[in-house]
């Protein structure tokens, strides 16, 4: 006959401080128990004869208090029968039950062979011998931040440009300023547009003269469109039949690149200028002959080695005659918009061809013009040099010439649009596993028409091919980075 043995432990209660609400002191509770439920008593288990199975104890369960109590502390646990042959442990003790808003009773304290006890419910700790809950991890969507470019639209606001027939002005305010089919609207929250016009004196100075020229500007800047057309719009009415206006290129170069090394946008992106002219240029010094290529060329490459890049752009006259006012010396018309083009880029530019290979030989007579002060050329000549750069030039006597300088300059801006963004988060883990959606459509990593990271960084995208065409032409850029095994991949910077 098997004699069992059962011997009460004592209950064990915790007195815990209620926890005051967060955001100041809340009132004093009134007329609420605010004491724990006792915790059960623990049974013990049954001790084993040699070689028998004693019976598990069962452990006590405690019961929580009411509205807001603290909570009773979890009944002792069971303990295991004296160990026959194989004899089993008793059960751990069942965790108290907490009241609402409770602080957690601690879980019952491990049999020998028991379980842990459980942790409280609603706003609880876990028991004691509970096992820490796993964290929780999201997935991260990032802002991207793309490199912007700053565009400054310099125009050539001589008087050749409402003289000629038709008027090359009008044409081109249509095609950058019109709120419809316009270059600059649908691109003015990508770019930061500026707006600088300038028009020579007919009183000869210097080239650093402020008064060689009369400017209309408008700070560069984001959604720009509004401000520079309340400067451009009225411009045409400041023009009557008989009004002399020069064109000295080189001075507005110099000028105008100076306003945009002194600019500094935030966050910060490339520079350029974005020339149109009709007329071939003349200096601050010499009003005629348009002898000023030289000038215009040094400035520009002054530019390019300040960060500043240079698009070209020719209309009116400089198209249709494009060695009126030139000397025959001189690299007229379109060879004069490709060597602007050429040193635009900080490519090579080919000097005159009696100064090929060496402009400083006798035989050189450009060097001779009135323009070049002292013979000397200032800008630099690479014989040889191949064509780099891209002029575009548009004849505004075609009938469709405010849709070919639409469809040119929308091509052109969509090339300074930068497909390269900063993110505020650095990738940690696997890139491949990143979520990017152009448009709405999900792009892959490593893929010639995806997008790739900047290893070195880990926080610089770039989009590729299709992509990167898609994101130019306006759509919108998505990215997130998900969980891997629980784990993050990305994090903030």
């Amino acid at each position: 006959m098997w004699e069992r043995l059962r011997r009460a432990r004592p209950v064990l209660t915790f007195a815990v401080p209620l926890v005051a609400a967060a955001c100041g002191a809340s009132a004093p509770l009134e007329n609420v128990d605010q004491s724990g439920g006792s915790g059960g008593s623990s049974a013990s288990g049954g001790s084993a004869a040699s070689g028998g199975t004693g019976p598990a104890g069962t452990g006590g369960s405690g019961q929580g208090g009411s509205i807001m109590p603290i909570a009773g502390a979890g009944g002792s646990a069971a303990e295991g029968g004296t160990a026959g042959a194989g004899a089993l442990g008793g059960d751990g003790g069942s965790a108290a039950v907490s009241g609402a808003g409770a602080v957690a009773g601690a879980g019952g304290a491990s049999a020998s062979g028991g379980s842990g006890g459980v942790g409280g419910t609603t706003g609880g700790a876990s028991g004691a011998g509970g096992s820490a809950g796993a964290g929780i991890c999201q997935e991260l969507s990032v802002v991207p931040t793309p490199q912007i470019p700053t565009v400054v639209m310099l125009v050539d606001n001589s008087s050749s440009m409402f003289e000629t027939q038709p008027p090359a002005w009008p044409l081109l305010y249509d095609a950058l300023m019109n709120p419809t089919t316009g270059v600059v609207k649908p691109l003015e929250s990508k770019i930061r547009f500026g707006l600088a016009t300038y028009k020579g004196s007919t009183t000869a100075s210097t080239e650093t003269s402020a008064s060689c020229a009369t400017w209309a500007k408008v700070t560069p800047a984001l959604d720009n469109h509004a401000a520079i057309d309340a400067t451009y719009s009225p411009i045409a009415a400041t023009w009557s039949p008989g009004t002399k206006w020069e064109t000295p290129t080189g001075h507005a170069i110099t000028m105008a690149a100076a306003d945009l090394v002194a600019y500094m946008p935030d966050p910060p992106g490339p520079k350029y200028l974005l020339l149109v002219t009709d007329g071939n240029p003349n200096s601050c010094a010499t009003l005629d002959p348009q002898c000023g290529q030289d000038l215009a060329i040094k400035a520009t490459q002054d530019a390019f080695a300040q960060g500043i890049g240079l698009f070209v752009m020719g209309i009116g006259d400089i198209v249709a005659q494009p060695n009126a006012g030139c000397p025959s010396s001189a690299r007229c018309g379109r060879d004069h918009l490709q060597d602007l083009a050429n040193a635009g880029v900080g490519a090579g530019v080919q000097p005159t061809a009696s100064c090929d290979p060496d402009w400083t030989v006798s035989g050189c007579q450009f060097k001779h013009e009135a323009c070049n002060i002292g013979q000397l050329l200032t800008a630099t000549y690479t014989t040889m040099s191949p064509d780099v750069g891209t002029p575009f030039q548009v004849d505004t006597r075609n009938a469709d010439a405010t849709t070919q300088i639409v469809s040119a300059l929308t091509g052109l801006l969509a090339n300074v649009i930068s497909c390269t963004v900063e993110m505020d988060a650095i990738v940690t883990g696997d890139p491949a596993l990143g979520m990017v959606t152009v448009g709405g459509t999900p792009v892959t990593y490593a893929d010639p028409n995806g997008w790739s990271l900047d290893m070195t960084t880990r926080y610089t995208v770039t989009l590729e091919g299709a992509a990167c065409e898609t994101f130019k032409s306006g759509a919108e850029l998505h990215i997130a980075f998900p969980c891997a095994g629980g784990n993050p991949i990305a994090v903030r910077r």
